[in-house]
Formats: structure tokens, sequence, C-alpha cells
């Protein structure tokens, strides 16, 4: 306790003290506190200026501050939007929280990639004196507001845009904008700013930026609390990993998600859902490629016009990834912008099945659509929550599909010919020990391979649900798998890195990379939209 008083009032102190203005601080013996201030000073939490005679906080708190950052599920919720937004206004943006009538700066993102290593200090603003603190505040219930502060006059103005603009009241002062994050119960838990400096910045951009980062704090708010993530995550399994199994050094994701093998192009493409980006490979020459989309986009299939499709929050749509052109094709769910696509996949007579989810992630929301080549749609499961990839059986009568929110893998019966669906039957159910079945893929045997978030594995079921073969991974939240390579034989497995829970990130450091494996049996060819095999 001694200790820690000691090096509190060295951290909280207005400047640098001196040994006699801690020892007045804390009153201890000068024997006791000079040993004290040495096993601090060895352990890097405090540092001694020999020219100046005064002590200092040590670089290893620091480093403690950004690890509780890494682990805190705010930050690790707005951490996609932040760099989103950064790029996007080309300036730093900020993830504040309140602290009683202040707010203050626990996380950022700045636009310019070779700034990451520089440290910036925001100072702590007043709740009512800042965009943070009104966004923050036009949330909170109105007993509980009257605890912050007073609140300002166009707090109604606020609640109603869902954005705060605050200009300042001085000359030259930033304008800044913000938008609140909150948990599934409404209360706010952070804000996301951003600010405009100079006097000339009108009222169009701000009310324009505001609209672009209440968008973003929605969507960070479908990644906070546990909603997403599994209730629990199996111990590391103490099996060894198979020697074959290959970290493919890509670069982190936020979110990997729904590989598909790409045979004319030999590469793989799959989606950094919340970044959002296009990440693609080429395995023979190792290069890697990411463009960045805009809008989140959960689903990818190939096109059998050449290019890609892309299935995101504002419809489905042609896009060539040498250029980045987009052309939209349909938009099923335009009527509700609330949802987004999550997953996608062809089925053998060339249509698309892709799956819609709540952004902010409620239960049975989303629906089941099947889009054919001539844009009919049509929707086979008209209520879902959070959809994965289809896949087929080799014979197209049997529809795989997980829905994740609910922790299961159903197979149903499939029509080929009317594309109606019917038997659905619980072909794998989740559990703590072995984690929940996500993305999948259908081998040439009919044996499906499920990347089971939460069980640092893949596992491999017969038609029947029978377990069959376990692929031990060094992280435990694998999304989703893909069968590439020539003979697809190579079983590819994505990532998440951002919704594990705190201390995952130091015990997974891989959490996020992209993985592959070669295997016994090879998967079925990958099918084209437009195009029936």
């Amino acid at each position: 306790m001694r200790g820690i008083d000691v090096l509190m009032a060295v951290s909280m102190a207005s400047h640098p003290p001196r040994f006699g203005e801690i020892q007045a601080q804390v009153n201890l013996p000068k024997g006791t506190l000079h040993r004290l201030l040495a096993a601090l000073i060895r352990r890097g939490l405090l540092r001694y200026e020999s020219h100046t005679r005064r002590y200092s906080t040590g670089s290893r708190v620091f480093d403690l501050a950004r690890r509780t950052l890494d682990q805190s599920a705010i930050t690790r919720a707005a951490k996609p939007e932040l760099s989103r937004l950064a790029r996007q206004f080309g300036r730093p943006t900020c993830l504040y929280i309140a602290d009683g009538e202040e707010v203050f700066v626990i996380d950022f993102e700045d636009s310019d990639a070779s700034q990451t290593r520089v440290m910036r200090v925001w100072a702590r603003e007043k709740v009512a004196e800042s965009a943070a603190g009104q966004a923050i505040m036009g949330h909170l219930p109105p007993e509980a507001r009257k605890r912050v502060g007073p609140p300002p006059v166009e707090m109604s103005l606020i609640q109603a845009l869902g954005y705060a603009i605050y200009r300042g009241g001085r000359s030259g002062q930033p304008a800044t904008v913000a938008a609140a994050v909150c948990d599934d119960a409404g209360f706010p838990v952070a804000a996301i700013s951003v600010a405009f400096e100079g006097d000339a910045v009108s009222a169009e951009r701000l009310h324009e930026a505001g609209r672009l980062i209440a968008e973003g704090a929605r969507r960070a708010e479908g990644n906070v609390g546990t909603g997403a993530a599994p209730l629990e995550i199996a111990g590391r399994p103490h099996e060894l990993l198979s020697p074959e199994l290959r970290d493919l050094q890509t670069g982190r994701d936020f979110m990997g998600e729904n590989p598909v093998w790409d045979a004319a192009g030999r590469r793989l493409y799959w989606l950094d859902i919340l970044a959002p980006a296009l990440r693609s490979l080429d395995p023979v020459t190792g290069r890697t490629e990411r463009r960045i989309l805009p809008e989140i986009t959960g689903g990818l299939v190939l096109s059998a016009e050449g290019g890609l499709v892309c299935l995101g929050q504002n419809g489905v749509a042609a896009f060539d990834p040498a250029t980045g052109d987009r052309r939209l094709l349909v938009d099923p769910e335009a009527d509700r912008p609330d949802n987004r696509f999550n997953t996608a996949a062809v089925a053998p007579d060339g249509a698309i099945w892709a799956g819609t989810m709540s952004v902010r992630q409620k239960p049975g929301q989303g629906a089941l659509y099947r889009i054919g080549a001539d844009l009919t749609v049509s929707r086979p499961l008209p209520r879902v929550s959070m959809p994965k990839n289809p896949a087929w059986s080799p014979d197209g009568r049997t529809l795989y599909l997980a829905d994740s929110a609910r922790g299961k893998l159903f197979a149903y019966d499939h029509d080929p010919a009317s594309g109606r669906l019917s038997g659905e039957r619980v072909l794998v159910a989740g559990a703590p020990e072995t984690g929940s079945p996500n993305g999948i893929a259908c081998d040439v045997e009919g044996f499906v391979w499920a990347a089971m978030y939460g069980g640092w594995c893949v596992r491999r079921y017969s038609p029947e649900g029978v377990p069959d073969r376990v692929i031990h991974l060094p992280i435990p939240m694998p999304t989703a798998v893909a069968f590439g390579g020539a003979d697809l034989r190579t079983l590819y497995i994505t990532s998440t890195y951002l919704r594990l829970p705190p201390g995952f990130s130091t015990l997974a450091p891989q959490s996020g990379n992209l993985f592959a494996i070669r295997v016994d049996v090879a998967g079925q060819p990958v099918c084209q939209f437009g195009t029936a095999t």
C-alpha cells in the first residue's frame, strides 16, 4: 500500500516532485521512502532525473496503460470506426469517456500512418463544453444528466440529430463533432469525436460530418458488450498444433470473414468486415493486397462476368478489385437501413444465397435471401439472427447454414429446381468446451468443416453431424473456412481480433491472422454468380 501511495503521489503531482515533496505527501520515514522509490525505479514505474533531482512516472506505466486500453471492450469496439473516420476526414479521430464533470481521450486513430508511433495528448474538457461531453449527456437519463453538469441549451436538438456540434467560445478554437456510443441498454459508454480547425468550417460540413460520425458510433455499438462473442471461450487446448498449420503473415484483420478461392486468378479473396477492406493473397508469391471499401461489406462471391460481387450495408454490387469500381445490382433491404448483409455464397445453379443481420446485432432481424442471375429475389428464410455462409452437399440437395447468434449449425432439405428449403434440423449445437459453429465449407465427400467460434479449432462433421476431425489453432475465435489451391486441398482459416474478451489479445496474439493447412480431402469447386455448374 505504501508503494502504491508513493507511485500515486508522483504520478498525480502537477510537476515532477523532489524527494522532500514526496515525503511530505506520503508521510513516510526517509529510509522507507528511499527503498520504495528505488524498487519502483527498478521496475520502470518511476524515473529519477539526477540533474534535477526530481521523480516522474516511468515508461512501464505507459506500457501498462496501453495494455489496459488494448483489453478494453470500449476501445476494441470503436477501433475500426476510429480508423475508418480518421481516413475519411483526414484528421485524428478520438474516443472519449466521461469522468464526473469532465471527458478525456482514451484512444485515437491518426489519418497519417507515419504518425502511428507519435504520442498525442489531449486535455480534459468539461462535459458541457465539448461535443463529446454533450453527445454523452444527450443519452443520459435526466437524473444522471443533472449530476454531470448543466445541460446545453441545444440538448433536445442533440437528441434529435444523434450527434453534437461544439464551436467553442473563442476565435480560432476548433469546431468539434461527436456522437455517443451506447451499450445494449442504451446507456452512453463513450463518444467518437473529430475536431475541425479554423473558423471557416461551414455548418453544412459539420452536419455532414455529424451524420457520418453518428453512423460510425452506431456501428461501434454492435461491438460493445458480449452480444456477438461467445458467452464462454473454451480453455486453450493442450494438444500440439499441427506442424503443417501456417500463419500466412498477411496482417491482422479486425474481423476476417468470407474467404473465397479464385481458381482463375489463383488467389484467395476475403473480407475484413469492420475495416472495412477487401483482402487478397497470392499463395505462390506471398503478396497480399488490401483495398479499403466504402461501406461495411459482409458478403463476397465470384462473378461469372469477371470480378466480384460484394454485399454490404447498401445492397448487392458488382465490384472490380483492380479499379475499385462498384455498380449496384439490387438492394433487397433498402427499407431496412439498420440491417446489413453478413454473408454470401453461390449455389450450384449460380444463384447467390445471402444473409442479413441487424447492425446493432438485435436477434431475429435478418433474413436469408436467394438472388438469381436475373436479379430476382426470394426469401427462403424470413427470420434469422446472424447467418453465416451457406454450403451445399455435393448433390446440392442439402443446404447447411450456421446461425452464430443461436450457436447452431442447421441442415435443410434443398430443392435445386425451386430453391425451396424444408426439414430444418440441428446438425451441430455449440458448447462451451467446443465453441460454436461459424463459417463453414463442404468437401467432395459431403463432410462439413466448421470454424468453431470460441473453440480454438476447426472441426469436420459427417452429414449426420458426427465429429470426424479436429484442427487445433493458436487462436480462440476462427471465423470462416474455404478450400483453395490448385487441388482444393488447402484449407484457409480467417479469424477475428476485435471481439476477443479482455486478456485474450495477450494469450492469443495471432488472433485476426489468416491461417492455412493442407488436408487430405478436397473441397468442392467454387461456384460463380450467374453460371450453373
